[in-house]
């Protein structure tokens, strides 16, 4: 089995923020100090799984899962320890030698098609600057596109000779590769560039590498406007979002994440320095695209055009949104334009405002309604409804179901109290959440070990005071977890959770460490009082252990003398005890 040293643990656990981890795989909703998100682990519906950026760790109050940074990624993947920690070092950038873990290879051919596209990025931007892209770039400069943006996005030019197709051969790649990557189409007889006269946007994966086009046509009257790459090994439409790479971080930062239609939009955004923003490349959308929208953020902003099949898209995914527990809202844009009409007709000052003014997804769904039935005809206007009430029905929050309400009451001019009723009333009741069995793992040991580990925790020192007081503890779980802190110091001078639980501890040991962090009396600080007290109690308790050792060996024995013996240790057992509760009276009453 490949091994990543300890120091090298340690390190990517010290370099890896939970939270950023995390967030990649789930929608964060930060409260207070912690991040909350559905857990993944049971069947959850509400936020139930913390995940605390001060302690980097993560615990579901519901069904119990719970651990650092590398627990995560082993538990959510299904992975071995190691090899969840060289996903995670992957993630942040660093690298761990081929035999500290199991490299995962990139298929050689896969990494051929991959150059051989960013060569053809780097040809395409190369020809908008040169003389045969004038036009072109002209074009591209009328729409507001500015010269940084044409770097950042690296949009391209392609000429209409053949030149991508021959400039890829000069390079060495052999033609079928080229078709292959659908930059080229035909035979070795005969082959013509894919993109041929087009301004060429480059499509990326989620890791940020060019793995396609989208391309405009120059002149459209002659051929379609826009085209995108078909399907190759490469480049799946439905498997990835415009702008996911550099969208990623600045959605956490924002808050939520913008997804609209194209290319254009998100670069249009862009222009106005918002760069939280996403395109699914067309108004239809995949399973995968609402996932990759649930992992970036819980917060999802729809900005698809205001025409009729923007609209019905937004609908639609709005309610798959919903279905994965985010929080959805809706920008309308004025009279039918897109983002890029808005900035020109009104500014960049309006695409700003749009965005303030964006819509609760129930708000858009009550207007899009209007849309679709007759409100002048009472049937219509009945089967609007019936269809507005079902989707109010499934609002938990009273005050957002009276507000839903109260709109629709004004658009029908129906009274409130009879719809509010309508809605009241549910036509089957809500499933209970499946709630997971769990027992608390502090049930085994006393409150006075539990204060003494949670001490222990907080230091150095009380660990040395443990050994030289005391040295035991009376329940296995709490010995176990004794040594396994003093371990710890042996190596370092603070008890990190985090760092301890990357020593991929077994599940009972590493749950009872997690549920005594989060224990309700953990204290703030080093308590030398309740310290003392909780020696003194553990003292007593082993020293009653012992007198009831000493009386059961006493009873199996005849011999007078030697059951004269035990009666002593019992009786001094016992002066023990006396002398210790004195102790520890003396200390309640601040007199010792």
């Amino acid at each position: 089995m490949p091994m990543i040293s300890d120091n090298q643990i340690l390190q990517i656990r010290n370099q890896a923020d939970i939270v950023d981890i995390v967030g990649q795989y789930l929608p964060l909703v930060r409260r207070g100090k912690s991040y909350w998100a559905i857990c993944p682990f049971h069947d959850d519906h509400d936020p139930s799984m913390s995940v605390s950026a001060e302690k980097q760790i993560y615990k579901c109050f519901v069904c119990g899962a719970g651990g650092n940074v590398f627990t995560f990624v082993q538990n959510y993947e299904k992975l071995p320890f190691v090899d969840a920690v060289a996903k995670v070092a992957s993630s942040i950038g660093i690298h761990l030698d081929v035999s500290s873990h199991i490299k995962e290879e990139v298929d050689p051919h896969t990494r051929q098609l991959q150059k051989l596209v960013r060569e053809a990025v780097n040809y395409t931007k190369y020809q908008l600057q040169s003389a045969e892209g004038v036009e072109a770039k002209e074009m591209v400069l009328r729409r507001g596109i500015t010269d940084a943006q044409i770097e950042k996005f690296e949009i391209g030019f392609n000429p209409g000779n053949g030149g991508l197709s021959q400039f890829l051969l000069a390079k060495g790649y052999e033609l079928p590769l080229a078709i292959e990557a659908n930059v080229t189409s035909g035979t070795l007889d005969y082959y013509r560039d894919v993109f041929a006269f087009r301004i060429t946007f480059p499509l990326y994966d989620l890791q940020g590498h060019p793995v396609a086009f989208s391309a405009r046509a120059i002149k459209t009257d002659e051929q379609a406007k826009y085209i995108n790459t078909t399907e190759t090994p490469l480049f799946v439409k439905g498997n990835l979002l415009y702008n996911y790479h550099r969208a990623k971080q600045p959605a956490k930062k924002e808050g939520f994440v913008i997804v609209c239609e194209g290319v254009t939009d998100v670069i249009a955004y862009d222009r106005i320095g918002v760069e939280h923003v996403v395109a699914t490349l067309g108004t239809a959308f995949t399973p995968v695209q609402v996932q990759l929208l649930r992992k970036m953020h819980y917060h999802v902003v729809i900005a698809y055009d205001g025409d009729a099949a923007g609209k019905r898209a937004t609908y639609q995914l709005g309610k798959a949104l919903l279905e994965q527990n985010c929080l959805v809202e809706v920008i309308q844009y004025p009279k039918t334009l897109d983002p890029d009409d808005v900035i020109a007709t009104y500014g960049t000052a309006s695409l700003k405002q749009c965005i303030e003014s964006r819509l609760p997804l129930m708000e858009f769904v009550l207007q899009y309604g209007t849309t679709l039935y007759q409100l002048d005809n009472f049937n219509q206007k009945k089967q609007y409804i019936l269809a507005m009430v079902e989707q109010i029905r499934k609002f938990e929050d009273p005050l957002e179901a009276r507000h839903f309400t109260n709109r629709l009451a004004d658009m029908t001019q129906m009274p409130f109290d009879d719809l509010f009723a309508m809605v009241a009333k549910k036509v089957a009741s809500k499933p209970q959440r499946k709630m997971v069995n769990t027992s608390d793992p502090l049930a085994s040991m006393n409150r006075y070990e539990c204060e003494i580990l949670a001490q222990m925790m907080l230091s150095k020192e009380v660990s040395k005071q443990f050994t030289d007081q005391l040295g035991f503890l009376i329940t296995p779980v709490a010995q176990r977890l004794s040594m396994l802190i003093l371990d710890h110091y042996r190596q370092f001078d603070q008890f990190v959770i985090a760092d301890v639980l990357a020593r991929n501890l077994e599940p009972s040991i590493s749950e009872t460490l997690l549920a005594l962090s989060d224990w309700a009396l953990f204290p703030k600080q080093v308590n030398a009082m309740a310290l003392n007290d909780a020696f003194n109690h553990v003292k007593i308790r082993l020293i009653e252990d012992r007198i009831a050792t000493y009386r059961k060996t006493s009873s199996q024995l005849v011999d007078p003398i030697e059951k004269a013996n035990y009666a002593n240790k019992i009786i001094e057992c016992k002066r023990e005890i006396a002398l210790l509760n004195q102790i520890t009276k003396e200390e309640d009453n601040g007199s010792y």
